[in-house]
């Protein structure tokens, strides 16, 4: 019996180990502990770009290389009118919304940060995940080293690796994706752009993203309805307090 129970305790341990080595996310020594996942949002390996989605909504308009039902017939892809949170218009917007102009019948809810349930990475991988904050990315941009590549590990993709300052062994790859506006696949290998869950405060048919080409990289703001990589980020506990 007792050789039973070391046995089990091995085998637990064996496969815990196996686990941590096989783990979804890069601790990169940020300050604040964020750790941020190894692939974007949809994807199977680093260098995919994944799927794509409006700011706020859970389900991609481009899946499988096939595209949803519009919303409004005579309108495909990612553009207001099939965006999930407004009627159709960037002035008729349903949800997180700080001003009258932009809302549905003069509605607002002054909500400036992403739900669980409109996180898109919450709701597919779990809520220890979310959408990273706009200052999570400005962190990472802060801290993290930066370094542009034309081929990525030989499979011929743009984009940046994010290291560890003091060790460049530790990273992540962020695959200069493109968006799509409309049904239009745009700046794929040239940009890549990622999405915060926050809303911007000035104008709330905007959201905030960070945007990168080979010599730079920023937050900025922009449509709602575009479609936007993806990429989680989760803390050290099990969840995370939203």
């Amino acid at each position: 019996m007792k050789r039973l129970v070391l046995l089990v305790a091995v085998i637990a341990f064996t496969l815990n180990l196996m686990a941590q080595g096989k783990r979804d996310y890069v601790d990169l020594g940020l300050s604040s502990g964020t750790l941020w996942a190894t692939c974007n949002l949809g994807a199977k390996s680093p260098e995919q770009f994944g799927d794509y989605y409006g700011w706020g909504e859970t389900k991609p308009h481009f899946y499988k290389d096939k595209w949803s039902k519009p919303l409004q017939e005579g309108y495909y892809g990612y553009c207001w009118p099939n965006y999930r949170l407004c009627n159709r218009s960037f002035k008729t917007l349903t949800k997180y919304c700080c001003h009258e102009m932009y809302g549905n019948k003069g509605f607002t809810d002054n909500r400036v940060l992403l739900n669980p349930e409109d996180d898109a990475a919450s709701v597919i991988m779990g809520r220890q995940w979310h959408i990273p904050t706009e200052e999570q990315w400005q962190e990472l941009i802060d801290e993290g080293v930066w370094t542009w590549t034309n081929n990525y590990k030989n499979t011929s993709v743009s984009g940046y690796i994010v290291a560890n300052r003091y060790n460049n062994d530790v990273h992540i790859f962020l695959p200069a994706a493109g968006f799509y506006d409309t049904n239009r696949f745009c700046q794929g290998g040239y940009t890549g752009d990622y999405w915060s869950s926050s809303l911007d405060r000035d104008n709330s048919s905007y959201a905030r993203f960070v945007s990168f080409h080979y010599d730079d990289c920023y937050v900025v703001r922009n449509n709602r309805y575009y479609g936007i990589s993806i990429r989680a980020v989760r803390s050290h506990g099990d969840e995370v307090s939203r």
